[in-house]
């Protein structure tokens, strides 16, 4: 039988994070938002108004299950995961064939929790818990690898793969265009590199990018260094001339590289430098073993020519947890999940995320 053991601390201890990384191991679905380094930097940043629930499961003594909650101030409080907003996947963390009784049992837990008026869960992955009544959210795309690079260049259109190979020719080669994966202990370099690239090419649009705030730079700055440390950081620089031109925040964790972020000088654009650090990156992952890549939310025109084989469907659980306030915050949230997904349907057609 399951139990729930719910604690409050602003950190966890340090019993359960050896437990929390054994789980990782023990998991078929987790990804780097589900990592210690991840929600422990997100909270470091987001959470210092917000109530912390460390929602455990567990079996006799065995964790099985691991959902960081967090309660929110506001006209009615609403229990959400830790790292809501910056994260792309946020289902409860389980052990492998445990993810719909975790779910049940939070669920229950949450509806006599007091505190709450309104349990509100984002980016839940269709494929690993079914939740009735919620809403899509986001479209994940999915890549099966194959056993080699080569392989893999031979599904892609012909101009694509010209594209890929570019790092092989003359032309290429005599600007010294250097592209390789960094090393831990320069996260933080690839992270400055990466935001100022990013930048650059979104002011050029006249729009603020995905790290518009100090607070999120400041958040990405030490969840790469985080990242690193665990060993779930993937990030590659392209120099050329040997100036930083593009660079591409990736993560892995298991077999599973996933694709977050990229930024381009746009002086280099007629390289192609975005296309380099994907298919480096693809590349990359078949050379280590991965078999799939994961490019994370958003249905972009850009990601399709990568040829995913899969589309995940992340979803928004909504569910009030009394007649008053949490009724209202439903209704509120309902809302804006419409608008959201409209918003976010025509940037992704005109090409405009990630």
């Amino acid at each position: 039988m399951l139990k729930v053991v719910t604690t409050h601390e602003a950190k966890p201890s340090p019993s359960l994070l050896d437990e929390w990384r054994g789980l990782l191991g023990d998991s078929d679905h987790a990804t780097p938002f589900q990592t210690p380094a991840w929600v422990t930097t997100w909270w470091k940043h987001f959470g210092k108004t917000k109530k912390p629930h460390w929602i455990e499961v567990r079996e006799g003594s065995d964790l099985v299950g691991l959902y960081p909650l967090y309660l929110s101030n506001g006209p009615w409080r609403a229990l959400r995961a830790i790292g809501t907003g910056q994260s792309d996947y946020l289902h409860p963390l389980s052990r492998q064939g445990y993810a719909n009784k975790v779910r049940d049992v939070i669920v229950e837990h949450a509806k006599q929790e007091s505190q709450a008026d309104l349990l509100d869960l984002h980016q839940l992955r269709e494929d690993v818990i079914s939740m009735p009544e919620s809403a899509e959210q986001a479209v994940c795309l999915t890549l099966d690898l194959p056993d080699s690079y080569d392989s893999y260049l031979k599904t892609l259109s012909k101009s694509l793969r010209y594209d890929c190979r570019r790092m092989d020719r003359s032309e290429v080669n005599e600007s010294k265009a250097e592209l390789r994966i960094i090393e831990a202990d320069e996260a933080r370099w690839g992270v400055r590199v990466l935001l100022d690239l990013h930048g650059k090419r979104w002011r050029k649009r006249g729009l603020p990018g995905a790290f518009a705030t100090r607070q999120l730079r400041d958040f990405h700055m030490d969840a790469a260094d985080a990242l690193a440390h665990d060993g779930h950081l993937k990030m590659g620089v392209l120099k050329v001339d040997d100036r930083p031109a593009g660079a591409i925040y990736a993560m892995q964790t298991g077999k599973t590289r996933f694709f977050y972020q990229c930024g381009f000088e746009p002086e280099q654009k007629a390289l192609s430098p975005g296309t380099l650090l994907v298919a480096h990156s693809i590349r990359s992952a078949i050379d280590e073993g991965c078999t799939q890549f994961d490019f994370l939310r958003g249905d972009e025109p850009y990601k399709r020519r990568w040829k995913p084989q899969h589309e995940n469907r992340n979803l928004r659980y909504i569910l009030p947890l009394n007649t008053g306030l949490g009724a209202i915050g439903k209704a509120y949230n309902d809302a804006g999940s419409r608008v959201e997904a409209k918003i976010r349907a025509k940037l992704e057609g005109r090409g405009f995320l990630k």
